[in-house]
């Protein structure tokens, strides 16, 4: 959002994962279980002494349901990943911000816990994976009225 305070009423995310792409920071293959699962959207509007510079400028507006992104075992597939439309509160605002509140590894229940009998392997996502902090968002739209 640009300039003046808009209405917020719709915004588009997606956990669409890519190839590898050689040269870039983030080179690699991209694990799907750093996909987005579960995100929040916070408001600004900047006006006054308040810049929307600070974090504690913004105020949670909508929280998405656990499996905004679901998926289930063996692990996350690209149509469970695409772009999905959110309706948010009607909410005036001059800067949106997305915060992730969980990936696919901490959030979806088919990854958590032991998923074998043998006490070597570390089945957990959270407990035996290093994508437990990483997360994946593609795309992140924001529709005014």
């Amino acid at each position: 959002l640009a300039g003046a305070a808009q209405q917020v009423r719709r915004v588009q995310v997606s956990a669409q994962l890519r190839p590898a792409i050689a040269g870039d920071p983030d080179a690699g293959g991209q694990a799907r279980v750093s996909a987005l699962r579960q995100f929040r959207i916070l408001a600004c509007e900047a006006k006054g002494a308040v810049t929307c510079a600070n974090a504690a400028d913004f105020q949670a507006v909508f929280t998405s349901a656990a499996d905004a992104f679901p998926s289930i075992a063996p692990r996350p597939r690209a149509p469970e990943l695409t772009i999905r439309s959110f309706t948010i509160p009607n909410t005036k605002a001059t800067h949106l911000r997305i915060e992730v509140l969980t990936n696919q590894c901490t959030g979806a229940p088919d990854y958590a816990g032991d998923q074998d009998d043998d006490p070597l392997n570390i089945t957990d996502c959270a407990a035996g994976s290093v994508q437990d902090d990483n997360v994946r968002i593609a795309e992140f739209q924001v529709f005014t009225q």
